[in-house]
């Protein structure tokens, strides 16, 4: 600086004032003060700073210290003009200026109108800093990493920046401090506002079932974001297609062009819903008169669960064969050992629920079902020997060859017992011997019985018949008595006692262990396993019976005795 300053001094004077033309001598007169905003000519540019030419005797200088964001070759040429701030005068034979202040005093209401009504502007990179970079907006403001888009900030993190490239921002602060105006711009807040304006232009002529093309931005797990019109709307992955998508990447890809229709609008939250495969025929509207319960279908396995097979018949048609439906031979089969996805296998259709959109499909019963078979090998009424596969609170699973089992209800076990708990009479792996009752080949059951091998013995012990009993123990109120050997039977004490007299007495005076008595049965219930008798009420029953004996003997007629009197005479 203090060269220039000696070179000012030593230029001739005649050759100094051949530079001015006439009508520009008055610009010489000394009448400016600080703070006046000037225009002025650049006369050279330094390490140290710029040189102005501001109309005064005395040239003017903006220190470097100004430019600390900025390379000021790149931003001034000289003989440019510029309008300057008067900071100081005659220091060191210069007057010092600034580019900044006089730039903020220009712009100064007009930033301030942008800042309050959030009016986007545009400005040039300059420099990069540590938490973001420099534009010049007319004046130089900061924009923070923070603010930028995710795009603009990419651009950054792969070192794409690009000095002088414009960007588009709005004022986010805008502060005056200690005389210098502090300025942070908004990337992302201008692309906000861009957005909600073109999202209420759109919400203003789009409506509802309208058709319409856009860009697919962003694929997710869960669909892909659609543009439309420079609004981001959701394309959810149920809405893709009318079969089931793992992902969105199956069928699209970002950068597509896809027409989509529009199904659902959300004024509050201006959030849109479009749909693909709303374009084109719902495969379950038909669904009723393309597929038959009952006919046999290829298919292909698109997914393998603990519970069974998801089998594709069409694009958007899938039935399941429950795992019960796989084979004939086992109930639980290993369902990763026995098939792979993408498989092709033929099914029989055995249900459509339209309203639900679910099929039920059979992989065994594309075949003969062995039941069938079974139920000739195994007729009703036969007998024969199994082994205990299961015990269940409800009865015992006997194997009846192998892959088929029976089912012994706890109530066919006996006629005359009620087995609360089957472990306790039967084990695992015993062989028992049973009769079948019945074989429902298409419910996949057989029926089984121990106790109907013998006769029912309540057929034959019925009310009011009289028979020979045997006491097997005496309680304190009844009477346990063993009827012929084969079944149990209780005389309560008020019906073991025939005299009034010996109500008092404990039972155990009347009668005593393995006693052989005569009683009348006076209630008999095979449900509840149990018969009544009384000893009070068989003198009664004895006479009932000889009245109806006797009863029912024809009385002779008067006829009949003369006729029989006539053939003895």
């Amino acid at each position: 600086m203090e060269e220039k300053i000696k070179k000012n001094e030593n230029l001739e004077k005649d050759e100094y004032i051949e530079d001015i033309k006439p009508e520009e001598i008055f610009k010489y007169c000394e009448n400016i003060k600080i703070g006046d905003i000037i225009e002025g000519k650049i006369i050279e540019i330094s390490s140290e700073g710029i040189y102005v030419d501001i109309g005064s005797k005395t040239d003017g200088f903006i220190p470097i210290e100004e430019f600390t964001n900025r390379n000021i070759l790149n931003s001034f040429k000289p003989r440019q003009i510029i309008k300057v701030a008067l900071v100081k005068t005659d220091y060191n034979n210069v007057h010092i200026l600034s580019y900044k202040k006089a730039k903020e005093k220009e712009l100064k209401e007009t930033l301030e109108k942008s800042f309050q009504n959030k009016t986007p502007i545009e400005g040039y990179i300059i420099s990069r800093i540590d938490f973001g970079v420099i534009i010049d907006i007319g004046i130089d403001a900061i924009l923070p990493y923070s603010e930028m888009t995710k795009e603009l900030k990419n651009k950054f993190e792969t070192k794409n920046f690009l000095e002088g490239s414009v960007v588009k921002v709005v004022i986010k602060e805008f502060k005056q401090k200690e005389g210098d105006l502090k300025i942070i711009v908004s990337n992302k807040l201008y692309e906000e506002i861009v957005k909600q304006q073109l999202k209420e232009k759109l919400l203003n002529h789009i409506k509802e079932g309208d058709e319409v093309i856009g860009e697919v931005k962003t694929l997710t797990n869960f669909g892909a974001f659609v543009e439309i019109d420079g609004v981001e709307t959701l394309l959810h992955i149920s809405d893709i297609a009318w079969y089931k998508l793992k992902n969105p990447s199956e069928l699209l890809h970002s950068g597509d062009k896809i027409k989509v229709k529009v199904l659902k609008i959300d004024k509050e939250t201006g959030k849109i819903s479009v749909g693909l495969k709303q374009l084109f025929p719902n495969p379950w509207d038909e669904i009723e008169k393309k597929y038959k319960v009952g006919e046999t279908l290829k298919g292909k396995i698109l997914n393998i669960t603990n519970f069974g097979i998801f089998v594709e018949l069409e694009p958007g048609i899938e039935g399941l064969v429950h795992i019960s439906e796989v084979t004939w031979n086992e109930k639980f089969p290993n369902l990763q050992k026995l098939f792979k996805l993408q498989q092709e296998i033929q099914v029989k259709l055995l249900n459509i629920d339209k309203s639900e959109k679910k099929i039920s499909l059979s992989i065994k019963k594309v075949n003969k079902n062995p039941w069938e078979d079974l139920k000739n090998e195994f007729p009703v009424g036969s007998k024969n020997k199994g082994k205990i596969t299961k015990i269940m609170p409800y009865g015992l699973f006997v194997l009846m060859k192998p892959g088929f089992e029976g089912l012994i209800h706890k109530e066919n076990i006996s006629w005359i017992r009620t087995i609360n708990n089957l472990k306790e009479e039967f084990k695992i792996g015993e062989h028992i011997e049973y009769i079948v009752l019945d074989i429902i080949p298409e419910q996949e059951r057989a029926i089984l019985s121990i106790k109907h091998l013998f006769d029912n013995p309540f057929d034959k012990y019925r009310v009011d018949k009289i028979t020979k009993c045997r006491i097997k123990k005496i309680l304190k109120n009844m009477l346990i008595v063993t009827i012929n050997g084969e079944v149990e039977g209780i005389i309560h004490k008020k019906e073991a006692i025939t005299d009034e007299k010996d109500y008092a007495k404990d039972l155990k005076s009347l009668y005593r262990p393995g006693q052989d008595i005569e009683a009348v049965i006076i209630a008999s219930d095979e449900s509840l396993h149990k018969i009544e008798l009384s000893v009070k009420k068989l003198e009664k029953v004895i006479q009932k019976q000889l009245i109806n004996k006797f009863s029912n003997i024809e009385k002779p007629r008067l006829k009949d005795i003369l006729s029989e009197n006539t053939e003895n005479e």
